[in-house]
Formats: structure tokens, C-alpha cells, sequence
């Protein structure tokens, strides 16, 4: 199924962009993410767009979305959050897009769109990116911190699960973000982080289940040059903590 996908995905993104132009009320339908940046675009790419939509005609093109279905067999579709809507077809095309009015764009963060039919009458809109603002370095230095002694607690309490989270996902994506500067996808560090970081080093950083101490451990390495702050030596001496309690408990010998 995902032989020649790539070719498949750019025909069914023309269709649907043909369907919606055909559908009275709407105004204009945009591509965005690698669907708009088609020198990245590849078979694991999905379809991220938007319709953009007339105020009386949005409640009914959401509730006939379900039509798209006559462009290919659907295995999946939901809308998500009243404009959001998620669509598998059955063979692997993947989209996920949204139907809302022209001013809700300027609502949400969102890089840069191209547009593939907009309606001739219509005063199109700018769809330059509009990005989550960077974090300075010394506040993702201290998000890394604070998410690693809230995941410290929480391995003490036992729960190894949250403990994951906190430490080898959000820790760790405030890591990678100081790790690729200017470079970190604005969204998302771990995001294309392969292109910039070692698989060693990542690696290290999310052993997995179970060895979140261990990755604990190589953050505060990392970021070293915070030993001053207190809020760092909080989390160095909890570390130590936490690593004394788990010896007491190892079960002892006969």
C-alpha cells in the first residue's frame, strides 16, 4: 500500500481541493506543513490543509464531510474540536485539516500555507507562518529542571509512567530545543531532531520504560552549566535521593 503513495497522496489532495471548490461557500482551500513545502513533501507526509469557509456556510460543509468518501473508500473520519477533521482513506492517505472561517486563522499558531484554488471574487488572506514564540535559553533551562524534579517525585512515588513523561518527554523536548537553537522546529523539537542531534545522544536521553533515572541523569549532565543555580542543586540532591532509595529497596541476598 505504500508503493507510489507519494504520487497517490498529490492526486487525492487535488481531488479534495476540486471537490471544495465546487462547494458553494467556500472561499478558498490552503496547504500547509510539507503539504505546501512539497520539496519535503515524501509517503509519510499527510495532507495538513484548510478550507477556508463563508460564516452561513461552515456548519454545513463540517456536516457533509462525510462526502469526501465518494474520492476513495474512508476507513476513519472524525471532526475534532467543531472544525477539525481527521480522515484515513483505506489505501493510506492520511489528512488532517481544518474547515473554518478566514479571521480563525489568525487564532492559532501555524507556519506558512500556500494556497491551491481560492475563489476569483474573493480578497485572499496572508498565510505567512505565524510561529509559538522561542523560549529564551535560560527558561528552557528552567523548564528542563523543573520537569525533572516533578518527574523525580513522581518515581519515588512509584509511578514510572508520569515519571516518563515528565522527564524523557517534556524535559527532554525543552533539551532538544536548546540543543538545536534556532534550528528546533517552532512546534516541536523532537521534530526532524535526527537531523541535528546523534541517535546515540537521543538515545541516551529517552532510554525508555523503566530507566528514566538513567535519563535523568544525562539531562543534568547536559545542561552542567546551571550547577549554580539553587534550583538545579534541588534537583541534583533529589537525583542522589532517589537513587539511595532505590538500592535500600533492591531485595537483599538469602
Amino acid at each position: 500500500m505504500r508503493e507510489g503513495l507519494r504520487e497517490r497522496l498529490l492526486r487525492r489532495m487535488d481531488d479534495i481541493t476540486d471537490f471544495y471548490a465546487k462547494q458553494s461557500g467556500v472561499l478558498a482551500v490552503a496547504a500547509f506543513g510539507s503539504n505546501a513545502e512539497r520539496e519535503r513533501f515524501d509517503e509519510s507526509s499527510d495532507l495538513d490543509f484548510l478550507v477556508f469557509v463563508e460564516p452561513d456556510a461552515k456548519e454545513r460543509i463540517i456536516a457533509e464531510v462525510d462526502s469526501l468518501s465518494q474520492l476513495g473508500e474512508v476507513d476513519a473520519l472524525r471532526v475534532v474540536y467543531g472544525d477539525a477533521v481527521q480522515l484515513l482513506f483505506s489505501d493510506g492517505v492520511l489528512c488532517d485539516f481544518g474547515i473554518i472561517l478566514p479571521e480563525q486563522l489568525a487564532t492559532f499558531p501555524h507556519g506558512a500555507g500556500k494556497y491551491l484554488w481560492q475563489r476569483d471574487d474573493w480578497q485572499a488572506i496572508d498565510l505567512s507562518a505565524r510561529e509559538p514564540a522561542r523560549k529564551p535559553t535560560q527558561e528552557l533551562r528552567e523548564d528542563a529542571l523543573f520537569h525533572l524534579y516533578v518527574g523525580l517525585l513522581r518515581l519515588r512515588r512509584g509511578e514510572e509512567a508520569a515519571a516518563f513523561e515528565e522527564i524523557q518527554v517534556k524535559a527532554v523536548q525543552s533539551v532538544l530545543s536548546l540543543m538545536q537553537g534556532i534550528h528546533a522546529d517552532a512546534f516541536s523539537s523532537f521534530r526532524r531532531a535526527e537531523q541535528s542531534v546523534s541517535a546515540g545522544l537521543l538515545q541516551t536521553l529517552m532510554p525508555g520504560y523503566g530507566r528514566t533515572h538513567e535519563a535523568a541523569e544525562a539531562i543534568l549532565r547536559l545542561i552542567a552549566e546551571m550547577q549554580e543555580m539553587p534550583l538545579y542543586r534541588a534537583v541534583a540532591n533529589l537525583l542522589r535521593e532517589t537513587s539511595l532509595e532505590s538500592i535500600e529497596n533492591l531485595p537483599s541476598k538469602g
